[in-house]
């Protein structure tokens, strides 16, 4: 009893295992996969995908295994056409369903309409055969269940409790901010809740080409040339690791897009606690609070959380250099300096991009190291890290400035060209970002022509159109009324704020995102090569002066309260959009 009266996180941390284990014994599944083609039948793991002949005949049947769920939906996307559906022997009136022959679109069937068309050949378990034909390129099917009920709700509910109360115990006993906890923990749960509803394929970039470059490594073991798949001039960092998690699903006969998925949520929360502590390096009281919740919550960070691809990896990285800095310039200790000369390294070799994450090193050397130098006697470590910093950033610097950034742009469509007139850098066209809910790569009249409507717009809601009903789109423009607001609260931080050497820092790195964003608009002209996504990390330099333009010294009663009603509508706003799609 002492023990656990000293050590009570154990208990609820054995607690929550005894929740998860009871969701997962009485959880859905769609297991028994069968692929039958050409003759040959072979078991499988969903999704299906595989090249095909233009028409070539398919089939796939799977059972669906309900558990304690009381209604479900079975959300198909077929690729690329459900010729015939029957559900224990009795045939389905596919047709009803748009999204049959589409698979962007698929289709979802409810647990009603199965029982409707079963009749008393409905039960808890169901045996589903497609016939299908491939229309041209890849061929196959994915299929998920989404699954209601009052026991694994009420299991779900308290299994959730339980972790924010770990949390929250856990960061009493080390002593961390409870706003911050609060912040990790509602970034946490909108993370999970995106990522359970979301398709590893879904509101992704070039995710067959990522999927290429991971099953080549996991399965051929090398590193692909740089023109063996779509993807494959990426720097290997993300590949490598997400091979792993490949390997780890085939090895434990799951779902490897499922790992992959889930091992990129991971990085998500290393990226999320990492910003945090930057924000708690750099600000205090309610300014804290502001920048936690806006980093927790930004949508188009929430977005990337799930996405198989280099972006979220790059996030993380990203965050632990920024930190090493901080803590660098605080304390002038070189291994702090060292963890972010590290970081940014394998920040390049996630995504070439990385290599800004050197400008904040650079200006937080000549800003603290140099004249240090000079009046004090730098530690043996720092000299070290200068040593580190040299070596790695020169490399870096050389491998950025021979080799191109996007290897594939030659491969883009004609129809994301842009022009690259003064005007469309200088205009920002207001009315169209605030009527227009969300944007595209492809059509004028939402605004993609001009290069801050299309940063500010996808630094959103990225290239997608989420929640697409009268209510989304509501909730869409008034995230994009505030974050105008929130625009205005950042320029007043900057303009109001004593700068010091950390502000340097921060101010040097957000013109490097920026100015990196122009030029890569300016290589290539198209519209997708603004897409706020290259640069999230940014907003770990922006949001400490949006904090203080809302509640810095000096800040008024009205100031204040009109900063707050901006952030608590834009992150309910947001959150709504993002779960809802």
């Amino acid at each position: 009893m002492k023990f656990v009266k000293k050590f009570p996180e154990i208990v609820i941390a054995l607690a929550m295992v005894v929740m998860a284990v009871l969701q997962y014994a009485g959880g859905s599944s769609i297991s028994n996969v069968l692929f039958h083609r050409g003759g040959s039948t072979t078991n499988e793991l969903l999704p299906i995908s595989t090249p095909m002949q233009t028409g070539e005949p398919f089939t796939v049947e799977m059972d669906l295994n309900l558990g304690l769920a009381g209604t479900f939906e079975l959300n198909v996307h077929p690729d690329d056409c459900v010729t015939g559906m029957t559900v224990n022997g009795v045939v389905f009136p596919h047709t009803n369903y748009p999204g049959y022959c589409s698979w962007n679109q698929g289709f979802t069937v409810g647990s009603d309409e199965f029982k409707r068309v079963l009749g008393p050949k409905s039960s808890g378990k169901y045996h589903v055969v497609f016939e299908m034909h491939n229309n041209s390129g890849l061929g196959g099917i994915t299929a998920a269940l989404s699954t209601h009920g009052v026991l694994p709700a009420i299991l779900s509910v308290a299994f959730y409790a339980l972790l924010g109360l770990l949390v929250f115990m856990v960061g009493a006993r080390l002593r961390i901010d409870k706003r911050l906890l609060f912040c990790f923990f509602l970034g946490l749960l909108l993370r999970v809740g995106y990522t359970q509803n979301t398709f590893y394929d879904e509101r992704g970039h070039d995710v067959g080409g990522h999927i290429a470059y991971i099953q080549t490594i996991a399965e051929k073991h090398h590193i692909p040339g740089d023109k063996e798949c779509w993807s494959c001039y990426h720097p290997p960092v993300y590949y490598v690791l997400s091979a792993g998690s490949w390997s780890l699903a085939k090895f434990l006969n799951a779902s490897p897009f499922s790992f992959v998925q889930w091992l990129d949520f991971i990085f998500s929360l290393v990226a999320l606690g990492f910003g945090l502590a930057c924000i708690k390096a750099l600000l205090y009281g309610n300014s804290r609070l502001i920048a936690g919740l806006l980093w927790s919550v930004w949508p188009s960070f929430l977005l990337a959380s799930p996405r198989v691809g280099n972006d979220i990896l790059l996030y993380a990285f990203y965050a632990v250099s920024l930190w090493g800095v901080l803590n660098y310039l605080k304390t002038s200790k070189g291994q702090f300096l060292i963890t972010a000369v590290v970081a940014a390294t394998l920040a390049y070799w996630t995504k070439t991009s990385g290599a800004i994450a050197f400008a904040a090193i650079g200006v937080a050397v000549l800003v603290h190291f140099v004249p240090r130098v000079f009046t004090a006697k730098p530690r043996k470590l720092e000299w070290v890290s200068i040593g580190l910093l040299v070596v790695l950033g020169g490399w870096i610097a050389f491998l950025t400035l021979t080799n191109s950034v996007v290897a594939n742009a030659a491969g883009n469509d004609n129809t994301v060209l842009v022009t690259n007139s003064p005007g469309n850098f200088l205009y920002f066209d207001l009315q169209k970002f605030l009527t227009n809910p969300y944007i595209d790569p492809w059509h004028d009249e939402l605004g993609r022509q001009y290069f801050w409507n299309y940063l500010a717009k996808t630094s959103l809601f990225g290239e997608f159109t989420l929640l697409n009903t009268d209510a989304g789109k509501w909730f869409a423009c008034l995230a994009s009324f505030c974050f105008v607001i929130l625009v205005g609260f950042t320029m007043a931080g900057l303009w109001r704020k004593k700068w010091n050497r950390v502000d340097v820092v921060l101010v040097t790195q957000m013109l490097a995102f920026f100015v990196s964003m122009i030029a890569l608009r300016l290589k290539y002209p198209f519209s997708c090569s603004n897409d706020f996504r290259y640069i999230v990390p940014v907003l770990l330099s922006v949001l400490p002066f949006t904090a203080e333009g809302i509640c810095g010294d000096g800040a008024s009663v009205k100031r204040r309260v009109c900063g707050w009603t901006a952030v608590v509508i834009f992150a309910v706003s947001a959150s709504i959009v993002v779960l809802g799609a």
